[in-house]
């Protein structure tokens, strides 16, 4: 009796030590994870996919984002105001009507978005903006 009640206990204190590393590295991970803040120009949401993609397919460039379940048409999306102000320029001469919803995700998700987001503020002309807002939208799209 005396043995099994040791070899017990033994397994209760390996398993709370394993359990304290596992459960720490976590914390770790969770906590050094950098997020920013997008900015995304929203012209619909849907809570049925075939909605949001008639919309979609109505519209020349734009994706589908899937969030909380709910399905968002997004047809612009910047990191920083002069990028948006941009797209946004554009949209309004379509007559494309918008809503500006902020969104955060993960730095390391951003490597790509982060590229086209630095030459769209660069970007003089029409053709270079609409280009540009194209290949972003491609970036933050979930195959």
């Amino acid at each position: 009796m005396k043995n099994k009640l040791i070899v017990v206990l033994l397994a209760i204190f390996i398993g709370g030590i394993l359990a304290f590393f596992t459960f720490s590295r976590l914390e770790t991970r969770e906590t050094t994870e950098d997020y920013i803040t997008l900015t995304v120009l929203q012209t619909g949401v849907f809570s049925e996919y075939e909605n949001a993609l008639e919309q979609k397919e109505s519209l020349e460039n734009a994706i589908i984002l899937q969030d909380n379940g709910m399905y968002r048409v997004i047809v612009g999306a910047s990191m920083n105001q002069e990028g948006l102000s941009k797209i946004e320029k554009i949209l309004n001469t379509q007559n494309i009507h918008y809503y500006k919803k902020e969104l955060t995700v993960l730095e390391s998700d951003t490597e790509l978005f982060s590229k086209y987001n630095l030459l769209l503020e660069r970007a003089s002309s029409d053709e270079s903006v609409l280009l540009l807002n194209e290949k972003i939208l491609e970036s933050m799209e979930i195959s």
